[in-house]
């Protein structure tokens, strides 16, 4: 007996038990209809399963097998990380063993026993849909690159991120350039590794199978250069920390619940950029602006 016999959780429910031999009849539930021991009396069948979709319990109760018994009440709760379909079939099972123990069985030669599926109306049949578990902190690798103003320059990208609420990431990360950038005119070259820490805000416009995100954030630049001249001029070591923002777009997808595949572009200023002089005199700049992509594999670690 259900408010809703069409719901997917009522039908494989009722066609599992109809595989095992019993005859199910599925009707629908009037909201006068309270007493479970009364409805499975009224019904006339063997046993009753009442469904309460907002605690995600089953309440099921079996008819007494001898006149003057008693009925036997037994309740079980809905695991909410399985789908709809896979309760229906765990309680379908469950239920044929509990017939089966107290001899109620469509091969012991009885009368087959009716099933009712009682589902209560006070909440909605989608709240039987279990939905995949949202972890709240990732951890995330990539590898990508950034070009501004000295060439592309590879880097390694190491991140973590929170999720306060569904729809928002609050991120720390890392990135190092494992490969140099090579800056040359004719009184030397210079070899320039950056690298740069910061935070990010992330919005979720869509969060599903698909993912789609886009934040703002900041972070400092070290600019580490190493510079090599031939006579009379002479090279020298230097390094630089200049603050930057930058804004990001992203996409995701959901390899498992806890695994996805992630594509990011971004663009940001340093303020100030990051110059390179030779001789007094500059050669290059970097970070006015800086642009670059990573992809990488986000971890869903609770």
């Amino acid at each position: 007996m259900s408010s809703q016999p069409d719901t997917p959780f009522v039908r494989r429910l009722a066609a599992e038990l109809s595989l095992f031999g019993y005859r199910v009849e599925v009707v629908t539930r009037n909201t006068g209809d309270v007493d479970l021991g009364d409805l499975l009396e009224a019904s006339r069948g063997a046993a009753l399963i009442a469904v309460d979709p907002g605690k995600q319990t089953v309440d099921v109760v079996v008819a007494p097998h001898r006149s003057g018994g008693r009925a036997r009440y037994e309740s079980e709760r809905l695991d909410p990380r399985r789908r709809a379909d896979t309760n229906a079939a765990v309680l379908a099972e469950r239920f044929r063993a509990r017939l089966t123990e107290l001899g109620i069985a469509p091969s012991s030669g009885m009368v087959p026993p009716e099933p009712v599926i009682a589902e209560r109306i006070d909440a909605p049949a989608s709240a039987l849909v279990s939905r995949p578990v949202e972890r709240r902190l990732w951890v995330s690798g990539a590898v990508g690159g950034t070009s501004g103003g000295v060439g592309f320059v590879p880097d390694a990208q190491l991140e973590i991120r929170a999720f306060p609420v569904p729809w928002l990431s609050t991120s720390a990360f890392a990135k190092l350039s494992p490969f140099a950038a090579e800056v040359s005119s004719g009184k030397g070259q210079t070899d320039v590794r950056f690298l740069s820490g910061g935070v990010l805000i992330d919005a979720y416009p869509l969060r599903d199978e698909v993912v789609v995100k886009a934040g703002v954030g900041a972070m400092l630049v070290n600019a580490e250069m190493s510079g090599r001249a031939s006579a009379p001029w002479r090279g020298g070591d230097d390094s630089v920390l200049v603050p930057a923002g930058l804004v990001d777009v992203g996409g995701a997808l959901r390899l498992s619940s806890r695994v996805s595949a992630e594509l990011v572009g971004f663009v940001g200023l340093c303020a100030p950029r990051v110059g390179i002089r030779f001789a007094g005199r500059p050669v290059a700049h970097y970070g006015r602006p800086f642009l670059g992509g990573s992809l990488g594999l986000a971890v869903g670690v609770f």
